[in-house]
């Protein structure tokens, strides 16, 4: 075989490979957009008031946005006088789920004890908080994390490998919560771990049916 038709047929080769390439993915990423998980309430209305808890709001810097909604408050018990600070992040894109107390902490300076880690546990379906306590002596505080996965509605007529690439892929919405509280006293950690039981009962109300509670960290690669 000649040289000329060695090149001509490798030309042929190479089209027709890149004509199946790109049938391909638009395949694979047909099916039309899937419309991510929305919460059924706005998080500011979560309540003020949760028990003896009584929250204030306190604005969000723009440095600290980083999803399609935020919460920031700080919480004071009416008797105990603990006071305490809630965090909420809800992510359409599931951007909320690439920040962790792990990693945040760390980054700020902050060391973990880990002899005092463990899970607490909430009512209903789906995994536990996560307890953590960051900080120097007579620094400390004790870090609580976990998050929910919200559902999504998929296009109607994906077929196998349509679905598979979404579910490996695409992130689904989320939103994750962290409640941080300064120790002062022995008894402040099993106070925070009410204040913890009493957020997650009130957000059942803001999170559509099929949300799926969670606490496990996703990978995060730390630059230096």
């Amino acid at each position: 075989m000649s040289l000329g038709w060695r090149l001509w047929g490798t030309v042929v080769l190479l089209a027709v490979g890149l004509a199946a390439h790109s049938l391909l993915a638009r395949h694979v990423l047909g099916g039309g957009a899937a419309q991510p998980g929305t919460l059924v309430r706005p998080l500011a209305n979560l309540p003020l008031v949760l028990g003896d808890w009584q929250g204030a709001d306190v604005p969000v810097e723009p440095r600290q946005r980083y999803a399609d909604e935020h919460l920031n408050r700080t919480y004071v018990h009416t008797t105990r006088g603990q006071s305490l600070m809630l965090w909420i992040a809800y992510s359409s894109t599931g951007r909320d789920r690439g920040h962790h107390p792990e990693v945040c902490m760390a980054v700020a300076g902050q060391p973990e004890d880990t002899s005092v880690r463990q899970t607490v546990s909430l009512p209903g379906p789906g995994e536990p908080a996560q307890q953590y306590r960051f900080g120097l002596p007579g620094e400390r505080q004790w870090v609580f994390y976990w998050h929910y996965t919200l559902p999504s509605e998929e296009p109607p007529h994906l077929d196998a490998i349509q679905r598979l690439r979404r579910r490996l892929v695409e992130r689904p919405a989320s939103i994750t919560i962290e409640v941080f509280a300064p120790e002062q006293m022995p008894a402040d950690a099993e106070g925070a771990r009410e204040f913890v039981r009493l957020v997650d009962a009130a957000l059942r109300t803001h999170l559509p049916a099929g949300a799926g509670r969670g606490s496990t960290r996703e990978p995060v690669i730390m630059l230096k």
